[in-house]
């Protein structure tokens, strides 16, 4: 696993890179070799949505793509390189670890310095998580489905809870219990399950009026899930609470109004 994410494609000024790309955004703000670990992935400022997706050339891999966000110095980072190592960690922490408690193994990955506190990585998390501790607590799961999960949960693009409508934390629920149950698009019954995980996930995350916060809501999205994963497969996952230690960098934060406050347990 690589320690610091891939280099930024410099080049001077006015001059074209050699793979024909835009040159990539000078850096205007002071970094670190560590990727920040909210905020900008590259400088930490603040990040700007925009109201339609608009061309950007990533900062690292130099490549243009559609961007829904840049930060206040002009830095834009894709999907892809924003969860490169992050998932690696995921793949690694999941096929080795032997928790069956999700919270615990949910806050393992996310304790490692290079995964972010916000991010489309959290879409790959929740699903492998659900798989794991599964696979722990005695349930015949293999490798491939988790790396599957992972895969899957890959595609679903960051800031999907309100550019698309639907939390990626609350698909990866339905991610898992389609790899639990073998379901495909051809097979009603099992087709209408996973939907209906990702229903009641997304059911809970949505009841909070509250920006995003990507611990709050994969927490939810598990504690639903572990109702499904019973009831398929009769074994009850533990999701423990735990008292949230990042509000003070979460600027978002809805304090006493999230299961996660500390003064709420």
């Amino acid at each position: 696993m690589k320690a610091d994410p891939p280099p930024p494609n410099v080049s001077s000024p006015g001059v074209e890179t050699a793979c024909g790309c835009p040159p990539a955004i000078e850096n205007t703000a002071p970094q670190t070799g560590r990727p920040h670990k909210t905020g900008c992935l590259v400088c930490g400022a603040e990040l700007i949505y925009f109201e339609t997706n608009q061309d950007r050339t990533c900062y690292y891999c130099g490549q243009i793509a559609q961007a829904n966000a840049q930060c206040t110095h002009g830095h834009f980072v894709c999907d892809q390189c924003h969860r490169a190592g992050a998932v690696e960690i995921i793949r690694n922490v999941c096929l080795h670890s032997q928790q069956a408690d999700m919270a615990v193994l949910m806050q393992a990955i996310r304790s490692h310095p290079y995964f972010r506190m916000h991010g489309p990585e959290h879409h790959s998390m929740v699903p492998a998580v659900i798989l794991t501790a599964l696979r722990n607590s005695g349930y015949p799961i293999s490798d491939e489905q988790i790396i599957t999960a992972i895969e899957r949960g890959q595609t679903i693009v960051g800031g999907s809870c309100a550019f698309l409508g639907a939390c990626g934390a609350a698909i990866g629920a339905g991610i898992a219990l389609s790899l639990v149950l073998g379901a495909n698009p051809y097979a009603g019954d099992r087709r209408q399950v996973t939907m209906q995980a990702t229903q009641k996930a997304l059911q809970r995350i949505a009841s909070l009026n509250a920006p995003r916060c990507c611990q709050r809501d994969a927490w939810l999205a598990l504690k639903e899930a572990s109702i499904f994963v019973q009831k398929y497969t009769g074994k009850l996952l533990t999701v423990e609470l735990f008292p949230c230690e990042q509000f003070l960098k979460n600027k978002e934060c809805i304090q006493a109004r999230c299961p996660l406050w500390p003064s709420n347990q």
